[in-house]
Order: C-alpha cells, then sequence, then structure tokens
C-alpha cells in the first residue's frame, strides 16, 4: 500500500473513523471522492487527518438547513485522489451507504485503534441518564458484528450475545458498569489519537466506582454442549456435572422442549447429525 499502512496506530483509527462516518462516493469514469463531514467541534480530527494525508485539499465550510437546526454549520474533508481510494476499497470500505457491507479491513491492522475509530466516528461512550458506565455501538455488518464480539470476548472474559433489532433490523452492542470499564481502558489507553469529547468521556466513565447500593447480576449462559447434556442424562447427573441447580436445569429443559427450533437442534446434536 502506498497510502495507507494500518499497522501504524493512526492509520487504522482512521479507517475505522471513515467506516462510520466517511462515505467514499463513485461516479463515471473512476471519477469520486471520500468525504468525512463534521461538526464544529470535531474540526480539530479532520486537520489531523488533512496532516496524515498531504496531499488533501483544505478543509471546506458547509452551511445548509437540517431538521434539527436551520443555518447548520458544519465542516467536511474531501479527499479525490484515485490511487487513494483505490487503497480504500482493497482494505473493504463499501462505496454508499455506510454500515450496509461493512468488515474489518483485509490485512494485519493496529486493533484497539481501528475500533477507536469505530467508536469516535458512530459510537457513544460515557455515562447513562442513571450515572452507569456504557460503551455502545449500532452495526448493521454480520461480520463486523462477529469481529467485535471476538475482541470483546478476549477483552472482557465473557461472550457477547446480541440478536438483530427487530425495527431496525441491526445489533446494537453495549457494554455497561465494570465490562464497559474494561474496554474502554482497552480503547482509549493514554495518548491514543481520539476526539475531545469522546476522551472526555470516556475518562468520566473509568472515574466510576459501584455503590454499595448496587448490586452485582451473574448471568450463566447455557452452551450448545450443556444443552446436549441434559437431554441425555438425569437431572441429579447433571446437576453434578455442570454444577447447576436442579431448578435450573429443569426450567432449561421446559424451555427446550417449548421452543421447537432450539430443541431440535438439540435433539440434532445428540444424534451427531449437526
Amino acid at each position: 500500500m502506498k497510502y495507507l499502512n494500518l499497522k501504524l496506530p493512526e492509520h487504522s483509527y482512521f479507517f475505522g473513523f471513515i467506516q462510520a462516518d466517511g462515505t467514499l462516493r463513485k461516479s463515471s469514469r473512476n471519477r469520486g471522492y471520500l468525504e468525512i463531514e463534521l461538526n464544529k467541534k470535531d474540526k480539530e480530527i479532520l486537520e489531523f487527518f488533512r496532516k496524515l494525508f498531504p496531499f488533501c485539499p483544505p478543509i471546506k465550510t458547509r452551511i445548509r438547513h437540517t431538521n434539527f437546526k436551520k443555518n447548520h454549520k458544519s465542516y467536511a474533508l474531501r479527499i479525490f485522489r484515485r490511487e487513494f481510494r483505490s487503497e480504500l476499497l482493497k482494505l473493504g470500505l463499501s462505496p454508499g451507504k455506510k454500515f450496509l457491507n461493512t468488515f474489518p479491513p483485509k490485512c494485519s491492522f493496529s486493533e484497539r485503534d481501528y475500533i477507536r475509530g469505530l467508536i469516535d466516528g458512530d459510537g457513544s461512550v460515557g455515562i447513562t441518564r442513571k450515572g452507569l458506565p456504557f460503551i455502545s455501538l449500532t452495526v448493521k455488518s454480520e461480520a463486523l458484528k462477529n469481529y467485535l464480539c471476538e475482541v470483546i470476548e478476549k477483552v472482557i472474559k465473557e461472550r457477547k450475545r446480541i440478536s438483530r433489532n427487530k425495527r431496525d433490523d441491526i445489533y446494537n452492542i453495549m457494554l455497561n458498569r465494570e465490562k464497559a470499564q474494561k474496554f474502554i481502558k482497552y480503547l482509549y489507553y493514554p495518548g491514543c489519537l481520539t476526539l475531545k469529547r469522546k476522551l472526555k468521556k470516556a475518562q468520566e466513565a473509568l472515574k466510576w466506582k459501584r455503590p454499595e447500593t448496587l448490586k452485582r447480576i451473574f448471568k450463566n449462559f447455557w452452551e450448545p454442549w450443556e444443552d446436549k447434556y441434559i437431554l441425555s442424562h438425569s437431572i441429579k447427573e447433571s446437576c453434578n456435572q455442570l454444577n447447576r441447580t436442579e431448578k435450573s436445569i429443569k426450567m432449561r429443559l421446559w424451555r427446550l422442549k417449548n421452543n421447537k427450533a432450539n430443541y431440535l437442534k438439540a435433539c440434532l446434536r445428540e444424534t451427531k447429525i449437526i
């Protein structure tokens, strides 16, 4: 690659950021451009990107009416160079609407800088209205969702289980409390490239301490092999082997048998068809 080396933290951050909040536009005869448009409060990151890639044209000011505000002022950085856009395509940046066909870069890259770019571009971090730390990102892509869940499991030592939002058909990946703090600490390390406002929010989240009145809730999810075991062994044997209560096993058996799809899958596993 001539312009991008995703082993460099700032390049990985840039790629994650434009996947989340950039638009790669294409037109006839190999024309087009990459556009990143932000509010005034985030203009400094556009200035950094322009220094990172010196062939970028000056940042433009744009004033227009939006659904939320008249004469809304924003700043846009456009990169026209064809070779640069070709590299972005090879790395996996899709033209058009963001996050429809998004997946991690097709090469070695700096993991936490890339993910922090995604969060800064289109995610959220900070303290909820209830005073709890959180970090979240909405994802349309199945591949990106799977990748992020793998990284989260590696960092917080717990598997994240999520389904698509029925209303929007998207995944809302969110962590709260200590789990959020672990992931925030991993992403927002000292001296990292990030938006100032996001860094401030991340630091606020890391200062949180659990009140004594807030109880911890532990969820012991069922794995496919455990479903298989309880279907072929007695409740007493299952209690001893899985270290679960009799009530928990009976409830799981009831749920398996009342959810035909899950029950069928478990039975097929038992007969080794799948």
